[in-house]
């Protein structure tokens, strides 16, 4: 789990290039490397299962900004890889 803070953090310090012409798209993130970018959560999750990605190792992040995720009340912006 702690791999996982460690990967929302680089994503959450490096947010406004990783998402920069990618808003509202996701992102799949693994060993601080930006993967791929998809149109939906099942597209980023099929991919890492295609490359074989181990659960626990990749973060699925939904492309918004630091407001946008704050105002999600009921916080669905980030997918953990566990």
């Amino acid at each position: 789990m702690e791999n996982l803070i460690d990967l929302y953090k680089w994503f959450d310090e490096n947010r406004d290039s990783i998402i920069d012409n990618h808003l509202n798209e996701c992102v799949l993130l693994k060993d601080n490397t930006v993967i791929g970018y998809y149109h939906n959560t099942e597209a980023a999750l099929s991919n890492a299962q295609k490359n074989g990605f181990v659960m626990g190792e990749f973060l699925i992040q939904d492309c918004i900004t630091s407001e946008e995720e704050t105002m999600i009340s009921n916080n669905q912006a980030v997918y953990f890889g566990i």
